[in-house]
């Protein structure tokens, strides 16, 4: 949106508060919550619109190649080349042939309103023709060039400014090219989308089709043609496209705000509608669930006492529950004492066989060093240097012969001596020996023990649970426990939806889409009253201005009209009413001129009407119009650009020789009697 709207709502503040406040009060919901939903639906207070901007055909230019006629056989194969170029201004321009409708004539309008809206309404034999279309125009101050090459009907081309030469806008293909210039020219003229809703076909609980109208839409307001009349403005029968081109013509205040919030509120609704259908239908479908389980609850319960006397199976069946069980444990524990049993046996088994190798290696060690002590040494193992008498002698004296260290008093005393500084003792490894190994004795009958008992566990494990599954098998006891199973598993059902599930009813909130639906439409309906209060007071004179220019064109029998705020006129003649669909097509076309200009005659006057300023009129003499009834229509339409000089109108007719004497001079390009305008 553009700056123009913030700065209205910040010079309206008074008028928008006092806006919010009686939304809130028609509405019942408190202020902050009103504002969160305006803000939530894209719906805000717009007391006035931005200032009109004009628009203004200045140049058209195009070219191309047409086909050769058949039976012109002296014509070029390749085609015929055409080239077309006019130069436009403001006030009352005419396009004419005389008695020729094949002309050309509404071809140049579409080849305008194409460039100018993006969206072709060109025949396609036409578009193949073109080779280059050029179109200039005023918006507001700026000079604007629409130049594109067409290609087999697609166009590619550019919007640039003509005073700096900036592009503006690129395009390549028909898709591209009404995009480009819906966007660039909504955001140019300061316009919204008009926001629509429908429902949709078929489909009863479906949310509203909500949609937008754009640039092409609000363009049909600038042109009149013969497929339009059906509408009393505009060409399109979209839903809304009139009501809003009304206000468009008008400038009328807070219409953009009725429009929004009735669209949020159609839409709210549905969604709230389906809210309360869905929890409406899963509540019952709870509850229908809840009704079926308990009825197979007290079936299965009817089942289990009906079942004969079952107590003495029931009894057998829960004693071999509790031997399984018994049995179970006994095994566990008796493997359990197995492993400790093995574990200590293996582990003092470790122990006497080392204590074993240890007395084997300290006796070894004795008997070793007994015998190296009785040898007599005849040279030094170091050199072999004789050991000489002298040396002999001293071992004599209690010394090594060799190193002189003091050897024991005999060989035995040697190795007892040795022994006894090691700390080893052989007589006390025996004795330690001796009771591991009967520790490894006990140890071996504790671990046959525990075997024995293991294998005893493990065949009442086995016994018990044959037992068990042959007393399953005893069908009285399978039926019941059945019966047991089904009782069980129903009644925890049963007891889930009346207690956790119950809170299901109560778990869709609502509320929040309550309070958006009441103050989306107390937001509709009192911009509708303040929209409504200030289009009255206009279409009075509005209404006027049509039967004064209604009867000038040839209405003689129009007494009085009635322009509703939704673009509707009801029309009093010959002493009674008619709805403007039900008049002839002479009649509509007669009144959608007169209604278009009488609403652009006030739009001018006051200064707050946002049409651009450009209207374009195809063959307004084809529907029962006679030739003075068409020439006071063109007059007026001479006097309108005359009140206001910025406003442009371009018609396209078939009967120049009806206007030409009131067209402007220079105003008019005839085609000559039966040739064609290019």
């Amino acid at each position: 949106m553009s700056d123009d709207i913030e700065d209205v709502e910040d010079d309206a503040a008074g008028p928008v508060e006092a806006w919010l406040e009686e939304v809130a009060a028609r509405s019942g919901q408190p202020a902050d919550v009103v504002r969160e939903v305006l803000t939530e639906h894209g719906v805000r207070a717009h007391t006035a619109l931005p200032r009109p901007h004009r628009l203004q055909v200045t140049e058209v230019e195009f070219e191309g190649t047409r086909p050769v006629p058949d039976g012109d056989e002296k014509a070029d194969p390749a085609g015929v080349p055409f080239r077309f170029h006019w130069k436009p201004g403001p006030g009352v321009w005419c396009l004419a042939s005389t008695g020729k409708n094949e002309a050309g004539k509404s071809s140049v309008l579409e080849i305008v309103l194409w460039c100018l809206r993006g969206r072709s309404g060109l025949q396609r034999d036409v578009r193949s023709w073109l080779h280059r279309v050029r179109t200039q125009f005023l918006l507001d101050d700026e000079s604007l060039v629409v130049e594109m090459t067409v290609t087999d009907g697609v166009p590619a081309g550019t919007v640039a400014s003509q005073q700096t030469g900036v592009v503006l806008v690129s395009f390549d293909g028909v898709k591209a090219f009404e995009e480009s210039m819906d966007a660039f020219m909504m955001e140019r003229l300061g316009l919204e989308p008009l926001r629509t809703q429908q429902k949709p076909r078929g489909e009863v609980e479906a949310l509203p089709v909500t949609g937008e109208l754009s640039w092409p839409s609000y363009a049909s307001g600038l042109h009149i043609n013969r497929k339009g009349l059906g509408q009393l403005l505009g060409n399109e029968s979209k839903n809304a496209l009139p009501t809003r081109l009304l206000e468009l013509f008008l400038g009328a205040p807070w219409a953009s705000t009725m429009v929004s919030a009735a669209v949020a509120q159609k839409v709210v609704a549905a969604q709230l509608s389906a809210a309360r259908q869905r929890a409406t239908a899963d509540a019952e479908a709870r509850r229908a669930q809840l009704g079926e389980l308990s009825r197979k609850l007290d079936t299965e319960r009817a089942r289990l006492d009906a079942l004969p006397g079952q107590q003495q199976a029931v009894g057998d069946l829960t004693a071999a529950y509790r031997a399984l069980a018994d049995a179970t444990q006994e095994a566990a524990d008796a493997q359990r004492e197995l492993a400790a049993a093995r574990s200590r046996h293996d582990l003092l088994e470790e122990q006497r066989y080392s204590l074993a190798s240890a007395l084997q290696a300290a006796q070894e060690a004795v008997l070793a060093k007994a015998f190296f002590h009785t040898l007599m040494p005849t040279v030094c193992p170091r050199c072999d240097t004789k050991v000489s008498k002298e040396q002999w002698a001293k071992e004599q004296e209690g010394q090594c012969s060799l190193c002189t260290s003091h050897l024991p008093a005999s060989a035995h005393q040697a190795g007892v001596a040795d022994h006894e500084d090691e700390g080893v003792d052989p007589e006390s490894l025996r004795q330690e020996l001796a009771g591991v190994q009967q520790a490894v004795e006990e140890a071996a009958s504790g671990l046959g023990a525990s075997q024995r008992r293991a294998i005893h566990s493990a065949e009442a494990f086995t016994q018990a649970e044959t037992a068990l599954n042959s007393a399953l098998r005893d069908p009285g006891i399978a039926e019941r426990r059945a019966a047991e199973l089904a009782v069980a598993r129903l009644e925890g059902a049963v007891s889930e939806r009346k207690g956790r599930f119950a809170a299901l009813d109560a778990a869709v909130d609502i509320t929040p889409l309550e309070q958006a639906n009441d103050v989306l439409k107390a937001a509709e309906k009192t911009a509708h009253a303040r929209r409504t209060a200030a289009l009255k007071e206009v279409l009075k004179a509005i209404q006027k201005d049509i039967v004064t220019m209604g009867r000038a064109l040839g209405l003689e029998m129009l007494q009085r009209v009635e322009l509703g705020t939704g673009a509707t006129l009801d029309v009093w003649k010959g002493g009674q009413k008619h709805s403007y669909g039900s008049v002839t097509e002479g009649e509509q076309l007669r009144l959608k001129i007169v209604t278009t200009t009488a609403l652009l005659r006030h739009g001018i006057r006051s200064g707050v009407g946002r049409h651009p300023g450009l209207l374009i009129i195809d063959s307004p003499g084809a529907e029962e119009v006679d030739s003075t009834d068409l020439q006071l229509m063109v007059q007026d339409l001479v006097k309108l650009t005359d009140m206001a000089p910025e406003l442009q109108v371009i018609i396209a007719t078939a009967r120049g020789q009806d206007v030409a004497s009131i067209i402007p001079t220079g105003q008019l390009r005839l085609a000559p009697a039966g040739e064609r305008l290019w």
